[in-house]
């Protein structure tokens, strides 16, 4: 009973840190843009592509089954949202937002949760 509470309770946090790392960065394309339409764009854009990425390398039901990507594709949505968090100014979440992922990562691989 317990090994599942914390198996899903983390595997859920997982999921939300990947919605959170969309949001920051659709949030750093629409605040970064200049003009309406760049604004638009970028958030879009920005969101999109880091979807679409994790799709295709991340995800647990992944279209692409190869580990680097996987780990490159982590890399680049968590550390570009922290990246992004630091340059609009949020300095504490962009330094807090990589070290949760980081232990909640290590929680599900080195207890070998199902993702």
């Amino acid at each position: 009973m317990i090994n599942t509470v914390w198996s899903t309770v983390n595997l859920t946090l997982a999921f939300a840190f990947e919605l959170v790392a969309v949001g920051a960065l659709a949030y750093w394309g629409v605040r970064t843009g200049r003009g309406r339409v760049a604004k638009v764009l970028l958030g879009v854009g920005m969101a999109v592509a880091a979807m679409t990425l994790w799709g295709l390398f991340a995800a647990p039901q992944a279209s692409f089954s190869i580990p680097i990507a996987a780990v490159l594709t982590k890399v680049a949505v968590f550390g570009g949202a922290s990246v992004g968090l630091w340059q609009l100014g949020h300095r504490t979440a962009a330094v807090a937002f990589p070290v949760l992922v980081a232990a909640n990562l290590a929680v599900i691989h080195l207890g070998h949760l199902s993702m």
